[in-house]
């Protein structure tokens, strides 16, 4: 019976090596899987951090395109009431030169 007992004590003994170097292989193996998700987190974050700042760039970008296009299309009127301001005196122009040329004639 005692020697039943001591190999029941040596097959305990051998399961608990067993069960404490599953411990320990699982236990490395969830240390290198927190420091994974520790440094995927801290690239999630540079990586959202990065896309906030580009985003915002971004908007200030169009900020200052819409304020040059504004800009741009004010001149544009300008420039058409001017153009319109020439046409009429150049039609005048003509009228006129054409009654001093009939005038001359």
């Amino acid at each position: 019976r005692l020697t039943g007992q001591q190999q029941e004590i040596n097959n305990l003994i051998q399961r608990k090596n067993a069960v404490d170097e599953e411990n320990a292989r699982l236990k490395n193996e969830f240390s290198n899987l927190n420091q994974k998700f520790k440094d995927k987190s801290q690239e999630l974050k540079d990586t959202e951090e990065c896309a906030q700042n580009k985003e915002e760039q971004n908007r200030l970008v169009i900020k200052n395109l819409e304020e040059e296009n504004k800009g741009l299309n004010t001149c544009c009127a300008d420039l058409l009431n001017d153009l319109e301001k020439l046409r009429k005196q150049e039609a005048q122009w003509k009228t006129e030169k054409s009654g001093n040329d009939a005038r001359i004639k």
